[in-house]
């Protein structure tokens, strides 16, 4: 398997069993999207690159976009990658390792075709890593109505449930928030070392902010 072991692919399918229903607990789910539900059901967890190494770089979005009252039917890259989740939340281990592989190389592939990769890609750069070298992750795994920030006691159940322990598993040496809703998330709940740089974004990521330089140059001197 490409990645540093085949523990990753199981931390990621754990997580991946981590239901949108147990995230919101009791209360009323009023953020799911008006169409495509069950597609809402679908936990986006993110991608690890094929030649990601545990110490490598995390990135942290704050939740898969895709849930605003206009997506009312599956666009072409989420007929290509959903079922490709799909078949990663319901692979045994015999299929584990393949199915991990084949989910993270469709999720990274339509990512850099993404707005965000605007921003994604300047924080790479300042990384120094390649995109085949990062992980990337969406700190709550569920499209919600209107791309709305996900409720705040979702929120925790998702650090709890799904972004902790995969952090535990993947021990990155340093973790970038894309935008100021995960990095608000990531600064309430991140404690401990690795150190955590918030990356300002802008309305869909048209250019990269005097902010968002300035926070890229301290990760470049990090890196080096």
């Amino acid at each position: 398997m490409p990645h540093s072991s085949a523990s990753l692919a199981t931390a990621f399918h754990r997580a991946a069993q981590v239901t949108r229903a147990a995230l919101y607990g009791t209360q009323t789910d009023s953020q799911l999207p008006l169409h495509l539900q069950s597609d809402a059901r679908v936990p986006f967890l993110g991608f690890c690159g094929p030649r990601y190494r545990r110490g490598g770089p995390v990135l942290l979005a704050i939740n898969p976009g895709g849930g605003g009252d206009a997506y009312a039917s599956r666009t072409p890259q989420d007929c290509e990658l959903i079922p490709l989740l799909e078949a990663f939340v319901r692979a045994n281990p015999a299929e584990l390792p393949e199915a991990f592989e084949r989910m993270c190389a469709s999720y990274s592939a339509h990512a850099q075709t993404w707005n965000l990769w605007r921003i994604l890609r300047p924080t790479l750069e300042a990384c120094g890593t390649p995109v085949e070298e990062v992980c990337y992750l969406n700190l709550f795994p569920y499209r919600t109505a209107k791309d709305a920030r996900p409720a705040s006691r979702a929120l925790t159940a998702a650090w709890t449930q799904v972004v902790a322990p995969l952090l535990q598993a993947l021990q990155p040496s340093r973790l970038v928030a894309l935008g100021k809703k995960s990095g608000g998330v990531a600064e309430r709940f991140h404690r401990e070392p690795p150190p955590l740089f918030v990356v300002p974004r802008t309305i869909g990521d048209t250019y990269v902010s005097e902010d968002a330089q300035r926070v890229l140059a301290a990760i470049r001197e990090r890196a080096t």
